[in-house]
């Protein structure tokens, strides 16, 4: 009997060779693939069912799980019971994809506002925009910073935290065990609890980025409240589904295309002590569970700091940026974490490439990355819209292939 798909991701984790190396399409939010061209993929593939659109704010489909089986596909997401943008997804209706995508079905909870520009907007329960997408765009941008004019603590103590409520702790339970039992495929859970992140999106960019050095003991104070609200947080998700997951997800993007978008010491100061804390609770609930962190961009000064917060993935390397040379990562962190993605660039070569570029550039990160295990195979991050199911295919059947210790082992 062959190894189970959850096996074969459990052993990468634990840094071991495997039969072939585990496939990822759509586990995350960062390793997902957009709608539209989900849907000539389905088509290419001779897939029938519903296209889903779980995350309407970067229209990501929700893998149908024949098609991540005939492409080698190994893990799958338990999504939050609202991903993104405050718009719940227990339900669904039928819907259409911007710019001639065609069909989906989209959350019954999407009603977004028509503006006269015809851009389309969301709206919070208080009627603010929170977020809204050009006539002719495919992504939803955040536009709404509830801390943009915050000067004191009260302020702070007044704004939602956040957490897991019993119905949703239920929903969870409820998709997680249904994976569990009647799939084989590893779990991974979409927590995404994020501080440098969430810190822009609540104060806006420039603010946050100046208050890490004019208000420092604010900024602090805010970053503890969030902190101790993820622990809490954590620790009632795990209790709900920390019997099906072998992963929890952390988004916190720290790197730019050209370098970090703040310094090392800042890091340190302000967000590692703080991650620490988070990843030691929830390695306190639950020892067994992988712990991921996507950070995109140019982040090597942090890579050590990274594994000693308590991070055993990184979600992706992103190798055309700055000082993100593979085989330098690779040897230097590649026995202590977990490289997930990496295997081919979304931005360059799946975007501009031929299906011969695809196919050199993943069997030359099979190379790289597969030897001793630590590693998941897939692209760097989304697959983009107008990306060619041809391309799609090349780059899933490389990995069936040519990931197998007999190839990059020679």
């Amino acid at each position: 009997m062959g190894m189970t798909s959850r096996e074969r991701v459990l052993m990468a984790l634990a840094h071991e060779e495997t039969d072939r190396v585990p496939i990822d399409l759509g586990s995350s939010r960062s390793t997902g693939i957009n709608a539209n061209a989900y849907n000539r993929l389905k088509e290419y593939m001779g897939i029938t069912t519903d296209t889903i659109l779980f995350d309407v704010k970067q229209l990501l489909a929700l893998p149908d799980h024949d098609l991540l089986r005939r492409l080698g596909g190994d893990v799958v997401i338990l999504p939050r019971l609202v991903p993104s943008i405050g718009i719940r997804i227990d339900e669904y209706k039928p819907g259409k994809l911007p710019l001639g995508g065609g069909d989906c079905m989209v959350a019954k909870a999407f009603e977004p506002l028509e503006l006269p520009d015809g851009s389309l907007a969301v709206l919070n329960k208080e009627g603010t925009v929170i977020a809204k997408r050009p006539a002719k765009g495919l992504y939803f941008d955040d536009v709404y910073h509830p801390l943009e004019d915050c000067e004191d603590e009260a302020e702070i103590d007044a704004m939602d935290l956040p957490g897991i409520t019993d119905e949703e702790m239920a929903y969870q339970r409820k998709q997680a065990k249904e994976l569990y039992e009647n799939t084989e495929f590893a779990i991974s859970g979409a927590t995404s609890f994020s501080l440098f992140e969430k810190g822009w999106k609540d104060w806006g960019y420039e603010n946050f980025l100046v208050n890490l050095y004019t208000e420092p003991e604010l900024t602090e104070y805010y970053l503890d409240k969030l902190t101790d609200a993820y622990i809490v947080m954590m620790e009632r998700y795990l209790d709900a589904v920390g019997d099906y997951v072998q992963i929890v997800q952390s988004n916190d993007d720290f790197g730019s295309q050209n370098g970090m978008l703040i310094s090392p010491e800042l890091y340190r100061k302000y967000f590692k002590p703080r991650h620490a804390k988070i990843n030691a609770a929830i390695k306190k609930k639950n020892k067994n569970v992988h712990i991921s962190l996507h950070s995109c961009g140019s982040i090597y000064p942090i890579m050590g700091d990274i594994i000693e917060s308590g991070f055993d993935i990184l979600n992706p390397v992103q190798k055309e940026c700055a000082n993100m040379d593979p085989v330098q990562i690779k040897k230097e962190f590649g026995d202590k974490l977990t490289i997930w993605g990496g295997a081919c660039s979304t931005q360059t070569t799946m975007t501009h490439g031929t299906v011969d570029d695809i196919i050199k550039e993943a069997q030359d990160m099979i190379k790289v990355y597969a030897p001793g295990g630590g590693f998941v195979f897939g692209a760097i991050h989304n697959i983009q819209a107008d990306i060619v199911p041809e391309k799609i295919t090349a780059l899933f059947e490389t990995a069936l292939k040519y990931g197998k210790p007999e190839f990059f082992r020679n």
